[in-house]
């Protein structure tokens, strides 16, 4: 493995996997018996309830009954549960094709049960680090962090999951490339991929080869501390690296609205 440049450390910014890393986490569900990896997710704290956003296709399960679950402490998991929010199936019957493809749940309990997890180092992101709609992406820099599936190892004896989180780095496609995808930039954010660009915790360069188990990654826009800094503006939902060589983002905007309309059917909002 190779140390990344400091050019690289320059546009994530200081800091920038320990910070990032605290309101990210990978969500679990059983397979024989086992914990398997089926996604990432971000904490957020919108100040009226701690929430967990992610795409729609990694909860799919939950119609069907399927149960998911991130760990709060090592060997401690805790069920992912409360009032969930997923986007609506297109009328092709297929995920695949939901251009929207976000889940959010408002995560119940109280005490432990709830955001911070100290003993896994995990905690809500405000929400004043979440920014909508951020346009236009040329020229703007863009990271998402999350945890692939192929870089999950079971202890089945102390029965826990050690999760690497991996880190990417890219500008924004050129606008024309959002066309060819049928996406509008106000809400997606398309970035090239390349597997070189990955960045491990400890500031090395991977070849890593899947990005299964990172759906549901937040997605990052950098920017200097006197420009607001890092801000959250996306999730990621898919992978086309096969096909068209680009991984594409949600605008935040969407979970949002989700959530705006939740509450105010709660009467949390007028």
């Amino acid at each position: 493995m190779k140390k990344i440049r400091q050019e690289t450390i320059d546009a994530l910014g200081v800091g920038f996997i320990e910070d990032v890393s605290r309101y990210v986490v990978p969500i679990f569900t059983d397979q024989n018996g086992a914990p398997v990896s089926v996604g990432s997710g971000l904490l957020l704290n919108t100040q009226i309830s701690h929430v967990l956003v992610t795409a729609a296709h990694v909860l799919d399960g939950i119609r069907e009954g399927r149960s998911y679950y991130m760990y709060v402490a090592p060997a401690t998991k805790r069920a992912i549960v409360g009032d969930v929010l997923l986007s609506k199936i297109p009328s092709s019957g297929i995920r695949d094709d939901d251009l929207v493809d976000i889940a959010v749940v408002i995560l119940e309990g109280s005490g432990d049960e709830l955001p911070p997890f100290d003993q896994v180092g995990k905690d809500s992101l405000p929400i004043n680090r979440v920014m909508v709609q951020g346009i236009p992406r040329a020229e703007r820099r863009y990271a998402f962090l999350g945890f692939p599936a192929s870089k999950a190892k079971v202890n089945r004896v102390e029965k826990y999951v050690s999760s690497s989180s991996y880190a990417y780095l890219s500008s924004s496609e050129s606008i024309e490339a959002y066309g060819r995808l049928g996406l509008e930039e106000e809400f997606h954010i398309v970035l090239p991929f390349h597997k070189r660009n990955i960045v491990t915790l400890n500031a090395t360069k991977v070849n890593f080869p899947s990005l299964e188990g990172m759906s549901g990654s937040p997605l990052w826009e950098l920017r200097p501390a006197m420009e607001g800094d890092r801000r959250v503006v996306g999730i990621m939902i898919r992978d086309k690296s096969r096909r068209h060589h680009v991984v594409v983002a949600a605008d935040i905007w969407f979970a949002l609205k989700m959530l705006e309309g939740h509450y105010r059917a709660k009467g949390f909002l007028p």
